[in-house]
């Protein structure tokens, strides 16, 4: 389920996983183009996901993603789902101009629910957006931090 943005207190990312084993993420179609080769790609009625395999994305070793920097655009943003029509007052984000409908999952364990969200939470809600608007291509602060490039077998994270 997901709640308008101000809604919630803060979240993060601890690298859990859990996000990969519970979501199928819709692929524009560029991604589609990127990752048809594998395999691990499916359409249903002109949308595209990545097909679980046994219950989980494919690209996931561990508890952590394998494209890391080519992930798809949902997953880039997750647990944000940010839309350009809605009419949730409690889920307007304006950005240079424009308003933006942001919401966030409540099923993530780091999903902290409030009535007042912290400074924090609107940088990443921020970035959100500009990931969506293609205004950013590399994740900053949403996704967490890993600090060796072999995070797959011995993680050593840094998460905010």
């Amino acid at each position: 389920m997901y709640v308008p943005w101000r809604r919630v207190f803060s979240w993060h990312c601890s690298a859990c996983g859990e996000c990969c084993l519970k979501y199928k993420p819709k692929l524009t179609f560029y991604e589609y183009l990127k990752l048809k080769h594998t395999g691990f790609v499916e359409e249903r009625a002109n949308r595209y996901y990545i097909r679980k395999v046994n219950g989980k994305c494919p690209f996931q070793e561990g508890r952590l993603c394998t494209l890391q920097e080519n992930k798809p655009l949902a997953c880039k943003v997750f647990p944000f789902l940010v839309k350009k029509n809605a009419k949730d007052e409690l889920a307007l984000y304006e950005y240079e101009g424009e308003e933006f409908y942001v919401y966030v999952a409540t099923d993530c364990r780091n999903t902290v629910l409030a009535k007042k969200p912290t400074e924090r939470l609107e940088k990443l809600v921020r970035e959100a957006v500009e990931l969506v608007l293609g205004k950013k291509r590399k994740v900053e602060e949403i996704t967490c931090k890993t600090e060796n490039l072999n995070f797959w077998k011995t993680p050593k994270k840094r998460c905010r």
